[in-house]
């Protein structure tokens, strides 16, 4: 009996299931789950602060992300943004935040992970010099300048998006946050803003942001 034909199918057979194997063992084999994310973003935040609306502007981030459970990660983030009053003649307005978030990393096969976040942080604003035109009965108008000021509150975060490792540890994201905020007291400077004079009502303590970022960092 010629058992050189046997041989041959089944070297084959074992060749086919080799290369099979190796096809799908990428896209079968579970998720690789990172200690720790590092990520720099950048993108695009809508604010609306004390019932005043803001343009659209620019926006940037760090965070850093340590596992402490499985799937689950917490670390601190610190995000910058510059954004101008929807009025006329107003000017930039810089925000800085600090804050700490939990994320959620969903470990599907594959280079692409969903994940979702949560957290909170407080928020610094600068606001320039403004130069408004106060009119009094009988007197005329005059100009006055209300000096700059700062103002704190509190800042909360939740959103979700995507991070992509092409090749390991390199990393991509991106991310959308809804941040309603509270908190917010800046009166005076308020006032002026919202109708050129000190008898203006007690502006709302409350706002939100919509930001959208594109990152890259590592997962390692």
């Amino acid at each position: 009996m010629d058992l050189e034909p046997m041989k041959r199918t089944t070297m084959m057979r074992w060749g086919a299931s080799l290369i099979l194997a190796t096809t799908i063992a990428p896209v079968a084999s579970p998720a690789r789950a990172s200690a720790i994310d590092l990520t720099a973003s950048a993108g695009f935040v809508k604010r609306s602060l004390a019932e005043t609306d803001y343009k659209t502007g620019f926006t940037w981030q760090l965070n850093g992300d340590l596992t402490f459970f499985p799937m689950l990660m917490m670390g601190p983030y610190i995000a910058f943004a510059s954004t101008t009053p929807d009025l006329d003649g107003a000017t930039s307005i810089s925000f800085r935040t600090i804050g700490a978030r939990l994320k959620l990393k969903i470990p599907l096969p594959g280079p692409v992970q969903p994940f979702g976040v949560a957290g909170a942080g407080w928020a610094h604003g600068d606001f320039p010099d403004q130069r408004l035109q106060v009119c009094v009965d009988g007197r005329g108008c005059i100009g006055r300048t209300v000096p700059s000021a700062t103002a704190n509150f509190a800042e909360f975060l939740v959103g979700g998006g995507l991070i992509w490792t092409p090749a390991a540890p390199l990393a991509f994201t991106a991310e959308f946050n809804w941040r309603p905020t509270t908190g917010y007291t800046n009166d005076t400077y308020e006032n002026q803003i919202q109708s050129g004079q000190t008898s203006a009502p007690e502006p709302s303590r409350n706002g939100v942001a919509w930001v959208g970022l594109l990152g890259v960092g590592l997962s390692l």
